[in-house]
């Protein structure tokens, strides 16, 4: 029997990952997306796939979206889908919805709409590192209902070994979504081979008590 049921708008990097990543810990999954290639790519990993504009009134309804424990909207280079898909999810009755933004305008303007969380996986550099040098390790993290999301800080003594090594999601029940630079902006490829840096940022889905263990830290 799942444990949630969550819905991910938007079959990018960051919502196929979450999406692939909340079925891995048993949790029913619908998503959506208006590419047929990427729905197509995502039918036989999770409970539904649905090919559609969420940004379309219809769409949202024929969704049911009240009956999810959450909605992600992560189709943050789409603004004012974004925008339409918020306040069509609030009108229909949505439980929780959740955004990923692409700048602190745009949090602050999803916030004011209704969003109940705001996930901005590209934060400023300065804001990054005033973060990391006053939090330690861990700049943001939210909770999945046991199951958390977080914005961390690669510890020094995770640095330099194959993440083939570390294998984070069968001995921590963690998923590595987006790995970053220490700088916050370039992008880094993921695979079983890829090795963290000291400082590297990365933004993680999975068990919280796991995420709290290795990415605590202490501040400097």
């Amino acid at each position: 029997m799942a444990k949630n049921s969550y819905a991910v708008f938007g079959m990018g990097s960051f919502g196929s990952k979450l999406a692939l990543a909340l079925a891995r810990e048993g949790h029913a999954v619908l998503v959506c997306d208006r590419s047929a290639a990427k729905i197509e790519e995502m039918r036989d990993k999770v409970a539904d796939a649905v090919i559609g504009d969420v940004s379309s009134e219809e769409t949202i309804r024929e969704l049911n979206v009240a009956k999810f424990d959450a909605v992600i909207l992560g189709m943050s280079s789409y603004f004012e889908d974004q925008v339409l898909a918020l306040t069509l999810l609030k009108q229909e009755g949505a439980k929780k919805v959740i955004v990923k933004s692409g700048s602190p305008l745009q949090e602050r303007i999803l916030y004011r709409l209704g969003a109940d969380e705001v996930i901005q996986v590209d934060l400023d550099v300065a804001t990054r590192l005033a973060r990391r040098l006053s939090l330690a390790n861990i700049a943001d993290i939210f909770e999945f209902k046991g199951s958390a999301i977080a914005d961390v800080t690669v510890p020094e003594e995770l640095a330099g070994i194959p993440l083939r090594e570390l294998d984070f999601r069968n001995k921590y029940n963690i998923t590595i979504l987006v790995i970053r630079d220490a700088s916050g902006i370039n992008d880094r490829a993921i695979g079983p081979e890829t090795k963290l840096e000291k400082d590297d940022q990365l933004t993680v889905f999975g068990d919280q008590q796991s995420i709290m263990k290795l990415f605590k830290g202490k501040n400097k």
